[in-house]
């Protein structure tokens, strides 16, 4: 049986990190959906269970419960693989341009879907639909850093600690830069479905 500690000894001996490599190593090492669920956290708006973290690379579980989100955020200088393990969950995909963070992208990851995260991505997640828990493996190379959340309806920009989820920050001293009004938001997905 594949387990997540075999999963962390390829990751550990691997020379290449890149997004692909990643791919590749997950797709050969995927620890079994019992030993990722068992320890993943149900909790509002989403658990963190972080299984490694080094200089190198990061492996986390995310879980999403019905009703649980994370804000847009980026993932710094990182690239990453997610593979889903139950439910399933809304995806959003966003780019930033003259002053606009536009929604360009909508759609579903579901139960045993694998996701490309690639370098510069802004993306959240929401579980609208799914009862059961949306249960990812998130693995990032090098590990996220200087991770940027973006808040829709003000338009601001926080710079976050590297311990802090992907949301807008409630506590002070999570915040390591603030930047004000500095994007428009604008749902270029949902303008298209209407002029269809």
């Amino acid at each position: 049986m594949k387990t997540i500690a075999a999963l962390l000894e390829a990751l550990e001996k691997s020379d290449d990190l890149s997004i692909a490599s990643l791919e590749r190593i997950l797709e050969s090492h995927l620890p079994s959906g019992e030993e990722i669920i068992a320890i993943s956290k149900a909790e509002l708006p989403y658990g963190r269970t972080m299984l490694h973290l080094d200089d190198k690379f990061e492996v986390i579980i995310g879980c999403w419960p019905k009703g649980g989100w994370c804000d847009a955020h980026d993932h710094g200088d990182a690239v990453g693989i997610v593979y889903s393990y139950s439910g399933e969950i809304e995806h959003f995909r966003y780019q930033m341009h003259d002053g606009f963070l536009d929604l360009i992208e909508h759609g579903t990851m579901k139960k045993n879907e694998s996701a490309r995260l690639e370098s510069g991505m802004i993306h959240s997640l929401q579980n609208i639909s799914s009862d059961e828990p949306y249960i990812g493996l998130h693995i990032y190379s090098p590990p996220t850093s200087d991770v940027r959340v973006f808040d829709l309806k003000s338009g601001d920009i926080y710079h976050v600690t590297d311990d802090y989820p992907a949301l807008i920050p409630t506590e002070e001293e999570k915040i390591v830069k603030h930047e004000k009004q500095k994007f428009v938001f604008q749902n270029s997905v949902h303008t298209k479905l209407h002029q269809i």
